[in-house]
């Protein structure tokens, strides 16, 4: 059975291979893999991925109780949807556009718009975006782990 819930702490390995799984998908091709493991060191660590769960809306979404993507929103003055990730076997099939709506609808009457980050190389990942209503805001570089990153900043009104 098909399923988007809140994440609990018992969700951090499931959460951590969705992304490693997603990451070495998407950008291996893009960036080093020196760089790639970095990223996923400090970001899905257990530790730091356990104080992110508490700090932020964590949604996973789940095909017979196994989790096959997740979403990370960052809600302040402006809501950014931090991290968005599907395994990549169960891409195309509505668990992304599903996380997706799940969290609009979690913030929906709190914020005027969604804003998030996406690699200008990942040209699925800008496309699909933009299938789902989001606006390039700008683009720009950043310098991480030792690589020049090119990004958009995109934004969808509620």
């Amino acid at each position: 059975m098909r399923k988007v819930r809140e994440a609990t702490p018992a969700d951090v390995v499931g959460i951590r291979d969705v992304a490693t799984k997603a990451w070495y998908n998407t950008y291996l091709n893009i960036y080093a893999a020196r760089t790639v493991n970095e990223l996923l060191a400090a970001s899905y660590n257990e530790q730091h991925l356990t104080k992110r769960l508490n700090d932020q809306l964590f949604l996973v979404a789940e095909e017979d109780g196994e989790i096959v993507g997740f979403a990370n929103f960052i809600n302040g003055s402006e809501l950014f949807l931090s991290a968005h990730y599907v395994r990549p076997a169960s891409q195309r099939k509505g668990y992304g556009t599903d996380l997706l709506n799940a969290g609009l609808e979690h913030f929906k009457g709190q914020y005027d718009a969604v804003y998030l980050e996406v690699d200008n190389q990942n040209t699925e990942g800008v496309e699909y975006y933009r299938q789902q209503g989001f606006e390039l805001v700008r683009a720009y570089h950043h310098e991480m782990y030792g690589e020049v990153m090119n990004l958009a900043l995109m934004k969808k009104a509620f």
